[in-house]
């Protein structure tokens, strides 16, 4: 079974169970559409991609009407491989090259859970955004379980489960810090920047893709049990495994 199949057939099972089932990412990738129509937009950390691949027709879609995002990362290799449409720069975000007030919106996607310096970052992003304008973050909730084995774990297990469990190359495994990865502690370093929380909180994932024979079902029925513990108040900010916070960057 080839991976298009294999995806097939977990969506398929998924949809089964709950057709409304949607994943952190595409919940992020809408609210971007939502925002960055006619803006002057920049991605923080924009990787290879500044919406999933799975989304390429929404990204050509705005690329048609004019809207295209300033791309920067510091990892080069990434930058070289992107083919999304729109200028890019090698930046770290606790060193942006732009001016004040550039931007009407500002997107950072799973860059946080990586950051050394959390409020340098933040300051720099609320400094090149505009006032009114907005600065969209997703992240990892640094309080569900997998963040906490993660902590726990060297990063060579990390770049191995990842393969695993996503497909994903070790190149695009970064070490993680979470040193900024609860709704409270962005909600600080952003009021402290000039911003305001105007949306966003702890956001359900999906249940595991295990293709193992025997684990597959299971971790589908589990994943579905920990989604609906999460819409439980007690257990939403530690079983929800994603953030995605909004804020507005106060004019002064």
């Amino acid at each position: 079974m080839n991976d298009a199949e294999a995806w097939d057939r977990y969506w398929r099972r998924v949809h089964a169970i709950d057709p409304s089932v949607r994943g952190p990412h595409d919940v992020y990738a809408d609210r971007v559409l939502a925002l960055v129509p006619g803006k002057r937009w920049l991605d923080a950390g924009c990787g290879r991609h500044s919406l999933p691949r799975w989304r390429a027709e929404d990204t050509s879609r705005l690329a048609r009407a004019g809207t295209t995002p300033f791309g920067c990362d510091a990892d080069l290799v990434a930058l070289h491989e992107r083919h999304d449409e729109g200028p890019v720069c090698a930046a770290v975000l606790q060193a942006l090259p732009f001016r004040d007030g550039s931007f009407d919106v500002v997107t950072s996607n799973m860059v946080f859970e990586h950051l050394d310096e959390p409020e340098r970052s933040v300051a720099e992003l609320a400094r090149v955004t505009a006032p009114k304008g907005r600065i969209l973050v997703h992240t990892v909730n640094g309080r569900h379980y997998l963040a906490w084995i993660a902590r726990a774990t060297p990063h060579r297990f990390h770049e191995w489960a990842v393969s695993r469990l996503e497909g994903r190359a070790a190149k695009d495994v970064y070490p993680t810090r979470y040193r900024a990865n609860t709704v409270a502690r962005l909600r600080e370093l952003f009021e402290r920047h000039h911003c305001r929380q105007v949306g966003g909180g702890e956001i359900p994932g999906l249940p595991l893709h295990l293709r193992t024979p025997g684990l597959f079902s299971a971790a589908i029925g589990f994943g579905f049990l920990e989604r609906r513990l999460a819409q439980l108040r007690p257990f939403a900010k530690v079983l929800n495994p994603n953030l995605l916070v909004e804020f507005e960057r106060l004019p002064g």
